[in-house]
């Protein structure tokens, strides 16, 4: 059962790798918190529609729906409100490799809060993850011409907006441990975390713009439509299920450092799709931020 859970991990982390060329354009269009509240509102519909089907919609105990609720806030609604942001303003590789960074971060909360034990190969981890995105960074001018790897914007904030969407990623997987290990169905899991992110999202819409809510949406056709609801399916319907059952079932070290493969996966597909090699410092900034998260969770 472990190999699969590995094999799921693996699957969640390529999947994210292709969802993620599918939100560049809709996000620049029409902003971070449009743009995820529409995505989220599709996710959270087909996978209440197939919980409903398939007769699994019993929900766990107060306690673990609580911590799920909060998952969803911190880890669906913040973490992906900052994601789309950095995404936004840096492109899906660049925004992605600091969103690995949710590994160390996991690592740093453990010893931090749950006294996990460590050794030197660890944090020695953490400095190649840390290394990696910063040779990303500091290459991200040559990295390519196509309009996926321009920046846009204030770029310190695209940065800030990556490694806070981390942080939130970390928090909230660890507040949905419990409840995964308890034996909660992935699939139901997500659908209360996404329902959670979405109502959020639709209040924070309501708050800050008011009457003209639905103004954003105003330019958005059935292509770009059809774009979002791929992406949210892809990446919570069908990525998300697998990270939950996969740490459900697997060692949560192993488990977050195949899921966390995306920047390596990244770059074949993104040389498939635009047909332009990615720069070499692209290629072992990648390289080094998996070795590192490997490391991170080395016990042995």
């Amino acid at each position: 059962m472990q190999s699969l859970g590995y094999l799921a991990a693996l699957g969640a982390a390529s999947v994210w790798a292709f969802s993620s060329f599918l939100n560049v354009g809709p996000v620049r269009q029409l902003g971070a918190i449009s743009f995820n509240a529409f995505r989220m509102l599709c996710v959270a519909l087909i996978l209440s529609l197939s919980l409903i089907l398939t007769g699994q919609w019993d929900l766990p105990t107060h306690d673990l729906t609580i911590s799920l609720v909060l998952s969803g806030f911190v880890g669906i609604y913040m973490g992906d409100t900052f994601l789309y942001s950095s995404v936004k303003r840096l492109g899906p590789r660049l925004a992605g490799l600091l969103f690995a960074a949710n590994a160390p971060i996991s690592f740093l909360i453990g010893i931090c809060w749950f006294d996990e034990s460590f050794q030197f190969i660890n944090f020695f981890g953490v400095a190649l993850v840390t290394s990696g995105v910063m040779l990303a960074l500091a290459f991200r001018r040559n990295a390519g011409k196509h309009h996926w790897e321009q920046s846009v914007g204030r770029v310190g904030f695209g940065i800030a907006a990556g490694v806070l969407a981390a942080v939130c990623q970390s928090i909230g997987t660890f507040i949905a441990l419990d409840a995964m290990q308890a034996g909660t169905n992935p699939v139901l899991a997500t659908a209360i975390r996404v329902w959670i992110s979405f109502s959020c999202l639709f209040l924070t819409l309501l708050l800050t713009r008011g009457t003209t809510i639905f103004s954003a949406y105003r330019t958005m056709n059935l292509a770009v439509a059809a774009q979002i609801m791929a992406s949210g399916l892809l990446g919570m319907g069908v990525g998300m299920s697998l990270l939950l059952w996969a740490i459900k079932v697997a060692p949560v070290g192993i488990v977050a450092t195949l899921s966390s493969t995306t920047p390596v996966l990244v770059l074949p597909a993104f040389w498939l799709l635009t047909k332009e090699r990615p720069h070499i410092a692209s290629a072992w900034a990648a390289l080094a931020v998996v070795i590192g998260v490997s490391m991170v969770f080395t016990t042995g």
